[in-house]
């Protein structure tokens, strides 16, 4: 069998700058969007409240990737090009052990270069990144691939450190991801099949302790774990409520992710046809084992769309193990040591390496002007005048802005998390940061919903007319029966600005004195 070559450096840092910080950078200073906007607004809940010198607000899920990045809002920057560029650089870092690993599993150093390059770029495309950074995934991809490379490369009969490494690894994917649960079970597994009973117990025991560590720590700073709990039962009430929207929207994001992504699933299929012909030549004992693996780690992934609400980016993850697939494919392609079939390989990952690069660079390229302008304008905090019409959340943040004054609260809806960074206020209680969230809980009764704001009354609030979501129109009859608000701007839902269907009418508390201000009770609305 060959034995791996380790490729150089500057090698592995050319094929990262081309697919990772290249299509990155040119969507740097896209417009605000709504996944990022709710990572970004549990970061600023968490930085205000610590310097309150309060700890942890006792809201909403883990959130652990927030929390590590919410020293950013110590500073007068644009947030959000500030947290795509952390992003960026930690999914570069993941980047580079996912090099490693494709250069594990296909022993060839032509053929790493060439399949990383491809699905890399892939999985650094807006369908899955947006506009730069959508979520926790690639955070998640860091650690989960160090623990892959160190289960790859393990010997036989590995040491305690590097099976308690793996777990804690994987732990850590966990707590940065938790629907990566089934991908750190799966890991778990193939410990226990590939490096036996010894290896398996030792990495339960180190992703054991360093949950319970992490968690642990975040409870005794959030001052509780009844909150903690409840936001995870929250959450899975809020994904019932859309429930017969599931399949249509799995079917929908599964179709635009394969059209999207068919060259990696071609590569794959030829990979899965060579190593299948392999095994009938009697080679089969020898690569089922790695074979069921990289399959299982392409199928698990699917089990997030699939039980709560399915989005494209869901499906990149599937990338992981089609590239797996890949490299193994080559690997079993280079051991046959035949030049018309190596040739005819690297004939083939060459075209498909132009066919997905250059079409993509047109597109981000139509992306650049406006990232220019935006990161021209980094320092000052916020985005240039010249692109806010081209932005519901733009236009929807400008007016609170100039209708509420530094210290005052709001409240949204349609999950629109991303107008508090946007507006820099912060909600008058955690329990109406997202109006769509607890119009749900309280069983889409506008009444209960207008008592509540009677108790707690913000200064600002937004309405949403979403309507993929339940309740909008509750929320709106609630505002209006308070009789403390009136209708102050209206952000249309028409037209071929960003995010042009969260439109909604924006209210402004004109009843001061007859507010409510007992906000410390409203957390519990069961």
């Amino acid at each position: 069998m060959l034995t791996p070559r380790r490729t150089s450096l500057s090698i592995v840092t050319a094929v990262l700058l081309l697919s990772v910080v290249l299509p990155r950078v040119m969507v740097l200073g896209s417009l605000p969007t709504t996944d990022e906007g709710v990572y970004l607004y549990y970061a600023q809940i968490m930085h205000a409240s610590w310097a309150r010198g309060d700890g942890l607000p006792d809201s909403g899920v883990l959130m652990l990737y927030p929390l590590l990045l919410s020293w950013i809002f110590s500073f007068n920057v644009n947030v959000f090009i500030a947290f795509r560029a952390v992003d960026m650089l930690i999914a570069t870092l993941a980047g580079y052990v996912f090099f490693r690993i494709i250069e594990v599993e296909c022993r060839n150093r032509f053929g790493a270069i060439f399949i990383s390059a491809i699905f890399l770029f892939l999985l650094n495309q807006p369908i899955f990144i947006q506009s730069g950074f959508k979520n926790s995934i690639y955070a998640a991809y860091l650690p989960l691939f160090i623990a892959l490379w160190l289960g790859l490369t393990a010997p036989r009969v590995p040491d305690t450190r590097r099976c308690f490494s793996i777990g804690t690894l994987l732990a850590l994917t966990v707590l940065l991801r938790e629907t990566f649960v089934p991908l750190a079970a799966l890991g778990v597994l193939g410990l226990l099949v590939s490096r036996g009973r010894r290896c398996f117990f030792q990495a339960l025991l180190g992703g054991a302790i360093t949950g319970l560590v992490v968690i642990g720590v975040i409870m005794l700073a959030r001052g509780g774990a009844s909150a903690l709990i409840y936001s995870y039962i929250d959450a899975g009430t809020i994904y019932n409520a859309v429930t017969n929207q599931r399949s249509e929207l799995f079917f929908s994001a599964a179709g635009y992710a394969l059209r999207e992504n068919l060259v990696a699933l071609v590569l794959a299929a030829v990979a899965l046809t060579t190593i299948l012909a392999d095994s009938l030549r009697g080679n089969s004992r020898k690569r089922l084992p790695r074979l069921v693996f990289w399959l299982l780690t392409t199928m698990v992934p699917l089990i997030e769309p699939a039980s709560k609400i399915g989005f494209p980016y869901h499906f990149g993850v599937c990338l992981v193990g089609l590239a797996g697939l890949a490299a193994f494919g080559w690997r079993v392609i280079w051991e046959w040591d035949r030049t018309v079939w190596r040739a005819t390989a690297v004939g083939g990952i060459s075209v498909a390496l132009l066919g997905i690069t250059f079409p993509r660079l047109e597109m981000l390229n139509y992306s650049w002007p406006q990232s220019r302008l935006a990161l021209a304008a980094f320092s000052s905090g916020g985005w240039p005048q010249e692109i806010t019409g081209r932005s519901n959340y733009l236009l929807a943040a400008q007016v609170i802005r100039e209708a509420s004054l530094p210290g005052e609260t709001m409240a949204v809806s349609g999950f629109m998390l991303a107008l508090y960074p946007l507006t820099g206020r912060l909600p008058a209680a955690f329990g109406l940061a997202n109006l769509t969230s607890t119009i749900i809980q309280l069983n889409l009764s506008s009444s209960k919903l207008r008592d509540v704001l009677l108790r707690c009354s913000p200064e600002v609030i937004m309405t949403t007319t979403r309507v993929e979501w339940p309740g909008a129109a509750e929320i709106q009859a609630a505002v209006r029966e308070t009789g403390l608000y009136e209708e102050i701007a209206e952000i249309p839902s028409t037209g071929d600005r960003s995010y042009s269907t969260f439109g909604g009418l924006i209210f402004r508390l004109v009843k001061p004195t007859e507010s409510g201000h007992d906000c410390e009770r409203i957390e519990n609305l069961r």
